[in-house]
């Protein structure tokens, strides 16, 4: 059975008395999620609920745990935006996992935070990053909506050394330029079935090269929504290479053995 690694869940959305026989049917289907938040104090809290979950339950087996990634989503940016920042510079050495973080220029979200408060956040955390010390890469997760060029012209100016951090955008909706953009900059993209759900991420999802694709399921859709969140990811992942595969015209299993050695390069996770 091929690992499979879901790079961008959000398991904090997931009940607390739920996580552990998640956690274990994904670890007998052969999955491990890496573990998105939306907010520093929110990835803080999942930390601390993790160490007692494990410590609930102590065994020589134990089911792989998820990936615990560090995050500030635009959408959750508001008036604590200067403390959420210090959470995340003091919990930076937690993790090399980041996201989800990024931009979202859509009118809505604009009227929630202003461009500029965005990319001054997103400005800061890429700036706290490289000030950061890892022996490996930090891994991004970063959302885009209307603002991938922002993003690509803030990875840019931050002179982001691809070797100390890799981005990775999460259900690619920009231009064509722009995806050739972020290839050329050593980027990523994850893949799930809200993005081949397009006509433009099916297009992006035969152009981007093999070498360059992630799975994820953006699950579950809210907090305390999923009824069999465990069955959710593994229908939606297999799903993902399934069609990825008939879209490329490859062989579905050796499509799923290359996207798990890029996993496991990248997270070192999915072995």
């Amino acid at each position: 059975m091929t690992a499979l690694l879901d790079t961008h869940y959000h398991y904090d959305f997931v009940p607390p008395p739920a996580r552990g026989p998640l956690v274990q049917q994904l670890t007998d289907a052969g999955i491990t999620v890496v573990a998105q938040t939306v907010t520093p104090s929110g990835f803080v809290q999942l930390v601390t609920d993790e160490r007692q979950r494990l410590g609930m339950h102590p065994s020589t087996r134990q089911p792989k745990a998820p990936l615990l990634s560090l995050g500030f989503h635009p959408w959750y940016i508001g008036d604590d935006a200067e403390h959420e920042l210090a959470v995340f510079q003091d919990a930076l050495a937690r993790t090399r996992f980041i996201g989800e973080i990024g931009l979202d220029f859509a009118p809505r979200r604009l009227a929630a935070a202003p461009a500029v408060t965005q990319l001054e956040v997103l400005r800061r955390i890429l700036r706290a990053i490289q000030q950061a010390v890892s022996d490996l890469p930090f891994i991004l997760s970063i959302h885009a909506v209307r603002a991938a060029t922002e993003v690509l012209d803030l990875l840019a100016r931050c002179r982001v050394d691809t070797a100390a951090l890799v981005p990775v955008f999460h259900r690619f909706g920009g231009t064509s330029d722009e995806l050739t953009r972020l290839m050329r900059a050593g980027g990523f993209i994850s893949v799930g079935t809200q993005m081949l759900g397009t006509k433009r991420g099916r297009a992006y999802a035969t152009q981007v090269p093999e070498g360059r694709l992630l799975l994820e399921t953006d699950l579950p859709a809210a907090s305390g929504t999923a009824t069999d969140p465990a069955q959710e990811v593994i229908a939606s992942l297999h799903a993902t290479v399934n069609e990825l595969a008939r879209l490329r015209g490859v062989d579905a299993a050796q499509l799923t053995a290359r996207i798990s050695q890029t996993s496991a390069r990248l997270y070192g996770a999915a072995n």
